[in-house]
């Protein structure tokens, strides 16, 4: 008896929450009725078809996809030869499955063929070798996006890779078991024949295989026969279902034999259609290989030209491995089973049919993005359309909403003024009276929906509380130390989003021009800024509180009255009618403030140490500065509930002025000077980072987070000297005014970070941005002393406060003067200890700062006078 495994009761076993699967045409009921159904009752949430581009047009063409869009990512793939691989990838938090089999998503694939797949579990982060398997399926995968999905829509693409923040484990360590090896056929890339032979030792003593489909000319065969020269080579085929030449029957040393027992335990499977791929070698020596897959023997599949061949997936066992599996499945009996008879060729030569291309379709298909009231498409697409029309197709009707058309970057943009493009699932483009092109639509914020983690749903849900009675901080504080600090927030692919969009659409990726696919990567180009990419929660952190996604719109917490029970549990409650209902509240409030300063105080605490052990050399300071994004963004919302929400009165803060101040100082004294490596990157000098790092819109995002942090705390510049101002007094007073000095040329006149900024303290009072405005024209000043230092006075004449600029360096970061004489200048060192720096007089020059104002010119009274 063989052993027997079903796909669909491996779907359903639990413990996944992420799907990814692989076919080459797809009956898309069955996969939304049976398959998808039994996974989303089975906990997985996030689910993405892939299928090859010329079948997904068929297939879409007479069995239209009712949820595809909405309820999962349905993704064509558009290669040379056919897109033909079969794979599920299953992800869970703490196990993973892959299975790499020769089944299409059909029911025919899935209960009725006789099929081939190959099992292999993850069991968790310390499987090393199934990490390394699984890791080896993600990285192929990641090749088919790039060269073979060009001109699909960014978010697409992006929801596939998302399958992979639901398995922490690929993180772990890796170890490749060199006897089981992932065979990837693609064009561009080295052949299946040539990886598989990589694994083969020794001379072939006998070579078997099966398969439905041969090419014409029989060259895998001949390639087996040439570079093997086994003493037997056996094919195993089924006479009812094969296509393969009659040609075959002439090859010498090739005996064709009757497959109608392999998989079968019984007359009636014997029957099935034989639609399993597979190769056996056997060495003299007693090494065994077994192949098993999606690839037929044939030419395009093994052989892979450079732009004709497939793309496939096989599963290679050595040893002892392929000689198990082999034995179970019958491999190792194909030289011993029933030769072809005459009568054999017969029922071939009756079955054999000529491959006939489809007629081309009647219309373009292609698929689009729906962002809230518009939607996206290559506007190639309209090319050589006189007036073009554009109708929805809902629920199996044509609406005719009022439309504006415009392009952005070479997008076509359709603005609907109808609340009917939520239930839509295709735009049609129309002319003259008749459809042209039919474009599927990806609803974006449905999908977002689908694709979130657990500790995703859980930061949303405890962010959207702190607007109710009865915020839930401990939640909220709880998926921030885990999102920012216990795992790496920063993509190890350091890959870059572009910013401003409303979908964040990544850098132009020019497709094919007869392509019917669209690209989002270029809708509204405005800003130039890139968004690094980070780990999916992190990226959601951000999304919430950086680049306001619409999470505030989501209806999904359930208001609570003041003992927390919703609307359904209040009817018929039996309350104590002599409470006092003031008094609970306001005792209740006081707990709440309560739970949330010490929540706060421990977050503070964290990115403390954080910058510690920055300066102390054990972390990046990219690593660092990403984090601190992630803790200013929740500090930010935090506080914006102060006198705004029921639970904060006013008067009462969330984030208390001691935190805020501490949190200030770490900032100030650990990313404006150099670590203990002596490296010179600092929050002034990123070039040692990267381009794309110092210029992202995350950084400066960043900056605009650091300027808020310090107008919260206060810090201003403070030019009036005290009467008989102390010492302590004197050097706390100019290390603040360093501080500003410091912030005034982080700025560097970035629209960003004083937008970011701008908004941060505008959404608390905007009454306050005058102390911004000061900062700019501060920041503007320093760019001019930098410029021009004619009229700077020598350093010997510096008084405590001016500003100290060097003559010479370029890169030189303006300071404060703390003290001087004839032989020494110091200078305000922006560290913890405050221990100065000296300079040679003749090194500097120096400004001397009025109280700040406007001057004529627009910019700063910075004088050097006595």
């Amino acid at each position: 008896m063989l052993p027997k495994t079903s796909l669909l009761k491996e779907l359903t076993k639990g413990g996944y929450e992420a799907s990814l699967i692989t076919t080459y045409n797809a009956y898309l009921p069955f996969y939304e009725e049976v398959v998808l159904r039994r996974l989303v009752n089975a906990g997985v949430r996030h689910n993405v078809l892939m299928m090859d581009a010329r079948q997904y047009t068929v297939s879409v063409e007479h069995h239209p996809p009712r949820l595809a869009g909405r309820q999962y990512t349905l993704l064509p793939m558009k290669v040379g030869g056919a897109f033909h691989p079969k794979l599920v990838f299953l992800a869970g938090k703490h196990k993973g499955l892959v299975l790499v089999g020769s089944h299409n998503m059909t029911i025919s694939g899935f209960g009725f063929n006789r099929e081939l797949t190959n099992l292999v579990k993850i069991e968790g982060k310390d499987d090393a070798a199934g990490i390394a398997f699984a890791r080896d399926v993600w990285s192929e995968i990641d090749v088919w996006l790039e060269a073979f999905a060009n001109g699909v829509p960014w978010h697409l693409k992006d929801m596939v890779r998302r399958v992979r923040d639901f398995a922490p484990w690929l993180n772990g360590q890796a170890v490749a078991n060199p006897d089981l090896r992932l065979l990837a056929g693609r064009p561009g890339g080295p052949s299946l024949w040539e990886q598989f032979t990589e694994m083969l030792t020794g001379v072939a003593s006998q070579v078997s295989l099966c398969g439905p489909f041969f090419d014409n000319g029989l060259r895998f065969i001949d390639r087996v026969r040439e570079d093997l020269a086994p003493a037997a080579l056996a094919v195993a085929i089924d006479p009812k279902t094969v296509q393969i030449p009659a040609a075959v029957r002439t090859l010498s040393g090739v005996s064709l034999v009757q497959a109608a027992h392999l998989g079968a335990d019984n007359e009636e499977e014997s029957s099935r259609y034989l639609h399993a791929k597979g190769i056996l070698v056997e060495h003299k020596g007693g090494s065994v290989v077994l192949a098993a897959g999606s690839a037929n023997p044939s030419e395009p599949a093994w052989l892979a030209a450079a732009s004709s061949g497939n793309v496939e997936l096989m599963l290679a066992r050595r040893d002892e491995g392929a000689r198990a599996a082999a034995d179970a499945l019958g491999f190792s009996d194909i030289p011993q089973m029933a030769p072809m008879q005459a009568e054999d060729w017969q029922v071939i030569a009756a079955n054999t049919r000529e491959i006939v291309e489809p007629a081309p379709p009647l219309f373009g298909r292609g698929i689009a993005c729906v962002e809230e009231d518009r939607i996206v498409f290559d506007g190639a697409l309209l090319e050589g359309l006189g007036k073009p029309e554009f109708t929805l197709f809902v629920d199996g009707r044509h609406l005719f909403p009022e439309t504006e058309l415009h392009c952005e970057g070479g997008l076509a943009v359709v603005g609907f003024g109808s609340a009917e493009i939520a239930q839509a699932s295709e735009l049609h483009v129309m002319e003259n009276g008749g459809i042209v092109l039919k474009l599927l639509l990806h609803h974006v914020r449905a999908i977002e929906e689908q694709v979130r983690t657990g500790t995703q749903r859980q930061f949303k849900d405890a962010l959207l509380s702190l607007q109710t009675d009865t915020p839930n901080i401990a939640l909220l504080i709880q998926c921030i130390d885990k999102i920012v600090f216990a795992e790496h927030p920063k993509d190890p692919a350091s890959a870059l989003k572009r910013a401003g969009t409303r979908s964040e659409a990544q850098p132009a990726e020019r497709s094919d021009p007869d392509t019917l696919a669209i690209d989002v990567a270029d809708i509204k180009r405005r800003k130039t800024k890139h968004r690094l990419s980070h780990s999916g929660d992190f990226a959601y952190l951000l999304d919430a509180l950086i680049y306001h996604l619409r999470i505030h719109e989501d209806k999904s917490v359930v208001e609570v009255d003041r003992l927390g029970r919703n609307e359904e549990e209040q009817v018929g409650a039996d309350d104590d009618q002599d409470a006092d209902p003031v008094k609970e509240t306001a005792q209740k409030q006081e707990d709440l403030l309560k739970v949330c300063h010490s929540k706060v105080k421990t977050v503070v605490n964290r990115m403390a140490a954080q910058l510690e052990a920055y300066m102390n050399s054990e972390r990046s300071l990219d690593d660092v500065l990403v984090r601190l994004l992630g803790v200013l963004a929740v500090l930010r919302e935090l506080r914006s509930c102060d006198g705004r929400v029921a639970w904060v009165d006013k008067g009462r803060t969330t984030v208390p002025e001691p935190q805020r101040l501490r949190l200030l100082q770490a900032v100030m004294f650990s990313l404006f000077e150099h670590n203990s490596n002596g490296s010179m990157a600092s929050l002034l000098h990123l070039d040692v980072l990267g381009e794309d790092f110092r210029d992202s819109d995350d950084v400066a995002r960043l900056k605009g987070l650091v300027l808020w942090l310090a107008w919260d705390c206060g810090l201003a510049l403070d030019l009036k000297k005290p009467f008989m101002e102390s010492r302590e007094h004197l050097a706390e007073r100019l290390r603040r005014n360093a501080m500003v000095l410091a912030l005034a040329q982080m700025i560097r006149a970035d629209d960003v970070v004083i937008d970011e900024a701008r908004q941060s303290i505008g959404s608390l009072t905007a009454s306050e941005l005058t102390w911004l405005m000061e900062i700019q024209l501060l920041a503007d000043q320093c760019a001019s002393l930098r410029a021009d230092l004619t009229e700077l006075y020598p350093a010997q004449m510096a008084q405590p406060g001016d500003i100290a600029v060097h003559r010479t360096s370029a890169t030189w970061d303006l300071r404060v003067v703390a003290s001087g004489d004839d032989n020494r200048l110091f200078v305000v060192r922006l560290t913890k200890e405050g221990t100065p720096m000296a300079f040679l007089p003749e090194a500097l020059a120096v400004a001397r700062l009025t109280e700040l104002k406007a001057s004529p010119a627009g910019g700063v009274n910075v004088i050097a006078d006595n």
